[in-house]
């Protein structure tokens, strides 16, 4: 059996963060929800999911500077 698809869910709001997970892992998804929003680079590197759910108005940086920094390294 396939591992499922790794996504990670970078949203600073924990209520939405939960439900985003909760339904993705609904549907066998390996849901992973970011707490640490001044390395999320980092924890995208560390955690290599197959898909970035990205919100755009984050503390630190926002959504675009991140989306930047990880297209540097991903398609």
């Amino acid at each position: 059996m396939p591992l499922p698809s790794t996504i990670l869910i970078v949203e600073d709001d924990p209520k939405i963060a939960q439900l985003l997970q909760s339904h993705l892992e609904k549907y066998s998804y390996a849901a992973v929800p970011l707490t640490d929003f001044a390395h999320v680079f980092d924890e995208f590197k560390r955690i290599q999911p197959d898909l970035v759910l990205l919100d755009i108005n984050l503390p630190f940086f926002d959504g675009f500077y991140w989306c930047r920094q990880i297209r540097n390294v991903s398609t």
